[in-house]
């Protein structure tokens, strides 16, 4: 599948907002903006320490990648500390499976390292895309599962860079 990608721009928040909705496996951007424990990921894109890359078939999006510091009160569910970013990465259904969401990955890798010491991120147990992180270097965290807001086991990984 022919493909590109880009970083994200301060203006690409509804790119994010869209995203999110399917990293969240939820049913509309609204329902995640509901959610203030989803909703974190996405709120004041472009804040400092957000990095991020969008890929587009044609001129859609069709996935997305992207890093937030979580600072003060607000964490995420895959938060480690201060100091190292948290990943949050969709496909669209449509495209999944075809390495779109590899290249996005490898990227965001490739450009965490020249900043941050470690990357980490929150997956459900049964979701496919854990092979892809465990290729790409991410490990289990030890101790992390928990039983997440739909009922089922996530677990935090992390990929360090040192």
């Amino acid at each position: 599948m022919d493909f590109t990608y880009q970083p994200l721009t301060l203006e690409d928040d509804l790119i994010v907002w869209e995203m999110l909705r399917y990293a969240a496996h939820e049913s509309s951007v609204k329902s995640v903006q509901q959610q203030p424990s989803l909703a974190l990921y996405a709120l004041d894109w472009g804040r400092e320490g957000d990095i991020g890359y969008v890929a587009f078939g044609d001129l859609s999006p069709i996935g997305a990648a992207w890093l937030r510091l979580w600072l003060g009160e607000d964490k995420g569910f895959g938060y480690v500390n201060d100091k190292i970013p948290e990943l949050a990465i969709a496909v669209l259904p449509d495209f999944r499976g075809q390495g779109v969401g590899t290249k996005l990955l490898k990227q965001i890798l490739s450009t965490a390292k020249t900043n941050y010491p470690a990357i980490s991120l929150s997956v459900r147990a049964n979701n496919p895309v854990l092979g892809l992180y465990e290729r790409t270097g991410f490990i289990k965290i030890p101790g992390s599962e928990v039983v997440n807001r739909v009922g089922e086991v996530s677990f935090n990984m992390m990929c360090e860079f040192i």
